[in-house]
Order: C-alpha cells, then sequence, then structure tokens
C-alpha cells in the first residue's frame, strides 16, 4: 500500500488539469455560497444581506464591512460572519493554485518488449590487458555512482527510437561462492615475507620484492588468485581453478615531487564468464598517497583518509616501525632494486581491505617508489554466482583474464580533497552488486571490440505527478463541497440559497417556468425591471418621515418622474403657502 507522501502518476495532460482545477473552484465557492444560505435562514434579520454583499465581490464585501464597522445597531455575529465570508471566498477562489503548486509535469515508460544492442567499441593500445576506449567514466560530485553506470550504458545505445525508453535488463541470480580464499603471490621475491597474525581476518605482512613487482598495478594484483610465482595461503575459502584478474589502473609518477595524495580514488571492475555458467564480478578502489624519507609517518595517512575508523592504519605503524625483514637488522642495502613493502590485509566473506606501503632505493629508475615513501589503501570486493537464464548473447564468447569493463573517477575527492574510506567500501560493493545484477545481459566480446547491452524497452508516457496525500485531500475536499451544496439547495429552500435577482424575478414572472430565471430589461430611473416599477411608494414613505418643501417635492417628483396622483397624496401639511413680499 503506498505511503501518502509517495506520488502518483496520472497519465494527464496540463489542459486536463486545468479543467478538473477550475470545476473544483466552481464547485467549492458554491459549497461556500451554501454555507451562507444555511446562515441567511437561521441567522436573522441582516444574515440574507451578507450573503448577497459576499456575492458582489471583494471590494462591495471590504466597503460594506467598513460601513457595518461604524454602525452600532448591527449585530456582531453579522460582522463577524462579514469576515468569515471574506476569507472563505479568498481560500475557495486561490485554493485550486496551492492544488497545482504541488503538480509536476513527468513521463512513465510502459514496458514494451527487450532489446540487444551490438555496439562496435575501441581497444586501448594495451596488449596484456584489454579495455574499450571511452569507459573511463566520472561520477558526479555528491552523485550516485549506480545511477552514473545506467547512464553510461543507456548512453552507449548507438540507435535509440524516438520517445522510447532504454534500461539495462537486471536479473536475478543465485549466489555459487560466498567465501573465498586469499592467496599473497609476488614475483621474484629475495627473501621470505614475516606474516603476523592480529585477528581471525587481519593480517600484517613485510616482504621485498625486486623490480618486477613494482608495476603499478602488480601490487593489487598479489591479492588475487594466480598460478605462478611464490604462494602463501592467507585467509582461508574456495580457491576456483578459474582465474579473473583485475588489475589497479593506474600509471607510476617517475618522480615524487610533492608530499600528499598523488592518486585519487578510482574503481576499476570486470567480469569473467566460466564454462561451468557461472560468472565472476571483481572490483576494486585505490587511492595512494606519498611522503619523503624511507620511514613510515602514520599521521600522513590520517590526513587524508578518515581517522580512527579503520584498524588498518593503527596497526600499520606498528608494523613498519617494529616487524622487520630476516637478516636485515636495518634499512635495505643501498644501489639495490630490492623494495621493503608493509602491508595490512583484511578479509572477509568475499571483501578484502588492503592497506600497503612501499620505500625504495633513490637510486632506482623502475622502482616502486623512485624516492621517499608512497602507500596504497584499497579496497576489493568479489561475486560469484550465477544468473537465472541466458538470453544467448554469450553463445560465441571466447574468455579472457586480463580486462576491464569499466572505470570510475569521482569528481567529489577532486573538488573537496577528501578521501574517505567507508565511502570507497561502499562504492566498491555498490559497482559489484549492480554488475552481478546486470549478469549476461552486459558483455564485452575484447577479442571483436564488440560490446553486447541487452535494454527493457518502454514507450514513455507523459503525464502529470501528484503526492498521494493531495490527491486524498482534494477529494475529501470537493466530494464535501457537492454534499454542502446539494443538501443545502434541497434542504433549506429556494428563498435562501437564490440570489436577490432569482427572488425579484420569481416575483414577477407568471407561468410554468418561473423555476428558470430569464434575462429581463432593467431602468434604474425609475428603478423598474420590464413594466414594473420596484419602489412605487418610496416618495411617499419618505413623506412620512419628513416635512418637504415645495421645490422639494416638485424636485423630487421629476427625479422620480412621480405619477399626479402620487404628488396629489402627499400631506397638505408638506405644501407651503406662498409668501406675500408686498405686505413685509
Amino acid at each position: 500500500m503506498p505511503a501518502l507522501s509517495d506520488k502518483i502518476f496520472l497519465p494527464i495532460s496540463i489542459f486536463v488539469l486545468n479543467v478538473v482545477l477550475a470545476i473544483f473552484k466552481f464547485i467549492l465557492i458554491s459549497a461556500v455560497g451554501a454555507c451562507f444560505a444555511i446562515y441567511a435562514k437561521y441567522g436573522g434579520e441582516y444574515a440574507k444581506s451578507v450573503g448577497w454583499i459576499r456575492s458582489a465581490g471583494y471590494l462591495e464585501m471590504v466597503k460594506s464591512f467598513q460601513s457595518i464597522s461604524r454602525s452600532k445597531n448591527v449585530p456582531g455575529s453579522v460582522k463577524w460572519a462579514l469576515i468569515v465570508g471574506l476569507f472563505a471566498t479568498l481560500v475557495a477562489s486561490f485554493l485550486d493554485k496551492g492544488i497545482s503548486a504541488f503538480v509536476e509535469p513527468a513521463t512513465r515508460p510502459e514496458p514494451s518488449g527487450k532489446n540487444v544492442s551490438e555496439i562496435r567499441q575501441f581497444l586501448t593500445s594495451s596488449e596484456d590487458h584489454k579495455m574499450f576506449v571511452g569507459w573511463n567514466t566520472i561520477v558526479p560530485r555528491h552523485g550516485n555512482v549506480e545511477d552514473t553506470m545506467k547512464t553510461a550504458l543507456i548512453n552507449a545505445n548507438p540507435s535509440p527510437e524516438k520517445n522510447m525508453a532504454y534500461f539495462p535488463t537486471l536479473s536475478e541470480y543465485s549466489v555459487t561462492c560466498a567465501d573465498f580464499g586469499v592467496k599473497l603471490e609476488a614475483r621474484a621475491i629475495p627473501r621470505q615475507f614475516v606474516k603476523t597474525e592480529r585477528s581471525p581476518n587481519h593480517w600484517s605482512i613485510i616482504m621485498a620484492a625486486s623490480s618486477p613487482v613494482s608495476k603499478g598495478y602488480t601490487l593489487m594484483g598479489t591479492l588475487l588468485e594466480a598460478s605462478f610465482g611464490i604462494q602463501s595461503p592467507i585467509s582461508p575459502g574456495k580457491i576456483s581453478s578459474s582465474s579473473c584478474i583485475l588489475e589497479e589502473d593506474y600509471r607510476p609518477r617517475r618522480r615524487v615531487v610533492d608530499q600528499g595524495v598523488i592518486a585519487f580514488p578510482r574503481t576499476s571492475t570486470t567480469k569473467c564468464f566460466h564454462t561451468n555458467g557461472d560468472v565472476t564480478v571483481i572490483s576494486m578502489t585505490t587511492t595512494r598517497f606519498t611522503h619523503h624519507g624511507d620511514k613510515y609517518r602514520p599521521e600522513l595517512a590520517s590526513t587524508f583518509l578518515d581517522k580512527g575508523s579503520d584498524e588498518l592504519l593503527p596497526a600499520m605503524k606498528e608494523t613498519a616501525n617494529v616487524l622487520k625483514m630476516p637478516s636485515t637488522p636495518g634499512q635495505l642495502p643501498q644501489n639495490t632494486t630490492d623494495i621493503e613493502m608493509w602491508i595490512e590485509l583484511r578479509a572477509s566473506g568475499s571483501n578484502i581491505d588492503m592497506y600497503a606501503c612501499g620505500s625504495a632505493s633513490p637510486q632506482d629508475e623502475t622502482a616502486f617508489v623512485m624516492s621517499g615513501t608512497e602507500c596504497l589503501y584499497g579496497t576489493i570486493t568479489m561475486r560469484q554466482f550465477r544468473p537465472n537464464f541466458n538470453n544467448g548473447i554469450l553463445s560465441n564468447y571466447t574468455h579472457r583474464e586480463h580486462a576491464t569493463y569499466m572505470t570510475l573517477e569521482y569528481s567529489e575527492n577532486r573538488i573537496d580533497g577528501t578521501v574517505s574510506i567507508e565511502k570507497m567500501k561502499n562504492d566498491t560493493t555498490t559497482v559489484t552488486d549492480y554488475m552481478r545484477k546486470l549478469g549476461y545481459n552486459f558483455h564485452a566480446d575484447f577479442d571483436n571490440a564488440t560490446l553486447y547491452i541487452q535494454y527493457d524497452v518502454a514507450r514513455v508516457k507523459s503525464g502529470l505527478e501528484v503526492p498521494l496525500w493531495v490527491l486524498v485531500v482534494s477529494g475529501i475536499i470537493l466530494i464535501t463541497g457537492v454534499l454542502v451544496w446539494q443538501l443545502t439547495t434541497w434542504l433549506v429552500g429556494s428563498p435562501y440559497s437564490s440570489s436577490l435577482y432569482r427572488i425579484i424575478y420569481a416575483r414577477l414572472a407568471s407561468g410554468p417556468n418561473t423555476r428558470i430565471s430569464r434575462v429581463m430589461r432593467f431602468h434604474f430611473e425609475p428603478l423598474m425591471f420590464e413594466d414594473t416599477e420596484l419602489l412605487p411608494d418610496l416618495v411617499e414613505r419618505l413623506s412620512e418621515d419628513t416635512e418637504f418643501l415645495p421645490d422639494q417635492v416638485e424636485r423630487l417628483s421629476k427625479d422620480t418622474e412621480l405619477l399626479p396622483d402620487q404628488v396629489e397624496r402627499l400631506p397638505e401639511e408638506a405644501k407651503l403657502p406662498p409668501v406675500d413680499l408686498k405686505k413685509q
């Protein structure tokens, strides 16, 4: 059941909305008028006048309120009724504008099938590790990494149809391995490394390696399964014979000039399809920083990474300053290509976190560190699963171990100059899980330079989006307004619910059609509808209350066009005798 805060899509246009709001406004104003009809019947002798004044408009209501405020004979309830009428009419007139403020134009896709796009790509120049050109994507500041990946896949479609929406198809899957084993592997290790277990899933390692390990990606590659070199089991778990290798996307710098971050976080991801139907997804996020000198300084890491939130950071201080290589009491000999590395490794289930630092001789031109100490923090997430269905895209697929599907950089890190370990972990997990949901529907054939993406195709339908609570409140107001309007007209009666014109017409008209008001001719002087004078005894009533002079009676008869018999009916007291000036 949707919550009241949810938005409801209505497949209507702005024109239809305006028509509905106009009807809503009409019913609401009629309901306010019905309430004043009830007041007219039970509110006393001034009550009906309030309703007629309200129907004359806002200016008339304001002027009447000023007049009533000065009068002591009008009850206070009439004043309050006029105020309520003014505000009720304002609310009824502008409530539709308030409702329209919550309405937003929107589109909604209607599923219409699936489509597999075969997209030609260009390969990078590397022969060892394959990647398509243009799949290095920037994640906007405060952006969502999954949305960025989804947008990249949608934009890859070379021939989208008009008014159609394309979404990468997601698949259900079954997990085939949830606990991975970890091996540490390196090439040409001159001396046996030292391993210290700090906890069941945390190990400290110190090792020396020669220059082949100095390639930027190899340090992270040592955490993945390989069949060459020296291996040592670090974490128990399933070790598969199938190989899936992801290299760190980093090109080492020739010189270390400044201290600080030299590589902001970057996430790489790949997937491998195995002959038994399983799929392995690996994602890795790394960041690097450096400082001068061949000794590790723990305060450097806390400057760029989360302070005190990760156990690997304080553990590195002890590893770098306490643990020593066998038969190496001090620093490594000068003029050698050997590198001393300290590694903090944590593995749990299918996640690996590593904090590694290396120090090398400044004379080495190809070493892992050109001068000083370089550190790397990386987090790896792996998933092995089997999609629940095969869409046939992989029929001619050749398995490739060394490949990268996509690399993501984060503009937020470059703008703010900060690195968050927690965000690195969350983004890595998000990328891995989204690649897992894509299953067979996103496949890169690097041998034939072709990318295959299956889309869910939907026809885009335009409409409006309205919060559910706005619809509920508007519906209640509308139903209440209709009931009040109709019940009042039926129960109170026509004299109280009608306008002054309707009442006059009902008195003057004759015949069976008096229920329907028709247009009549009207004159101001005298006040007449058709041929009937509305106030024929006005002069007579005025003469009874006032002593008129003859010229006043004459002017009154001219202004009001009194008939001769009406003038004769004026009392004799109002006719003063003529004044004789000769006698005076």
